[in-house]
């Protein structure tokens, strides 16, 4: 299954301002972003619970392209909409992107290389001195116990 104009109209509730075009450039930028942030199985075995499946990629690009639709047609409700409609209509979208915005980022992190490694990258105090780390080790550890920093 790939990502439709018609799933990006379903999940807007079939807005009115919409055009196609504007939904497919949108689709094929996110999908290329999408799948440059997306873990790589160059790591994990192909069949790992940890890679990224299709469903994810499809699901992270569909709130994506719902967050930039939203922001065209909240930019564009006056063209749209009549006088006495426009303060409810912006309303509701300004309510749908705040929610699209948050599970398209919560679903970019999700797929990313950052979101699925088990790895820490940070200093740590556990290192143990030799003769090459050995003034840096107790310089760290000095300076945790120091009461003037």
């Amino acid at each position: 299954m790939t990502v439709t104009t018609d799933n990006i109209r379903d999940l807007l509730n079939r807005p009115r301002g919409l055009n196609q075009a504007t939904i497919n450039e949108y689709i094929s930028m996110r999908t290329i972003e999408v799948n440059k942030k997306a873990r790589g199985v160059e790591y994990l075995a192909s069949d790992s619970e940890n890679a990224v499946t299709d469903a994810q990629k499809e699901n992270a690009i569909k709130a994506l392209v719902c967050m930039d639709c939203l922001l065209v047609l909240v930019n564009t409700v006056a063209t749209f909409y009549p006088l006495d409609e426009q303060k409810a209509i912006d309303q509701r979208f300004q309510s749908q992107l705040k929610q699209f915005t948050k599970r398209g980022e919560d679903m970019l992190s999700l797929i990313a290389d950052k979101g699925g490694t088990a790895f820490v990258v940070d200093s740590t105090n556990t290192r143990q001195p030799t003769t090459s780390n050995e003034s840096d080790v107790i310089r760290n550890s000095l300076r945790e116990t120091s009461p003037y920093e």
